[in-house]
């Protein structure tokens, strides 16, 4: 946005990053639910649906890192891939959601990134899990920590779902 609130067409005014969203939504979420807010709940829920609908890569499974709003190529080089955190956040927004409103819907698309969550990043031989895999699914960096992969989502996702 412009300090006239207008939008910007450019990389940076068209840039989502569906994981910020549903980490943000379930924030919101846990606000409501103290408030007993059950209209703007259901609407934050309307949208978690909505980012990952959009958000959801429909030829390979799992969502994607970047997207740009207009359907247009994204700046960041590796918007395509698909990134622990993203889904670990997905899963909390889906749990948590359906909690609050029971809605089916929640939780098909919870299990729908269970699934893919626990077949791609889970390391079945060593534990833990990949942080990095490119579009297609498959692990892209060995690494399991690093300057940005520490011990936070992976925890934290564990323990609210």
């Amino acid at each position: 946005m412009s300090p006239n609130a207008e939008d910007l067409d450019t990389f940076e005014g068209r840039i989502n990053n569906p994981g910020h969203g549903l980490e943000a939504l379930w924030f919101l979420l846990e606000m409501l639910e103290k408030k007993k807010d059950t209209k703007t709940i259901n609407q934050c829920v309307d949208i978690i649906i909505k980012t990952l609908e959009w958000g959801w890569d429909k030829e390979y499974g799992g969502i994607f890192y970047f997207l740009d709003l207009d359907g247009k190529p994204p700046q960041q080089l590796e918007w395509d891939q698909k990134l622990w955190w993203v889904h670990l956040e997905a899963l909390i927004a889906c749990a948590l959601g359906f909690y609050l409103t029971e809605r089916e819907d929640l939780a098909a698309w919870f299990l729908k990134i269970h699934e893919y969550a626990w077949k791609h990043f889970h390391d079945t031989e060593h534990g833990e899990w990949w942080g990095y895999l490119n579009r297609q699914g498959q692990v892209l960096l060995q690494l399991k920590g690093g300057k940005w992969k520490g011990c936070f989502h992976v925890p934290r996702g564990l323990h609210l779902c």
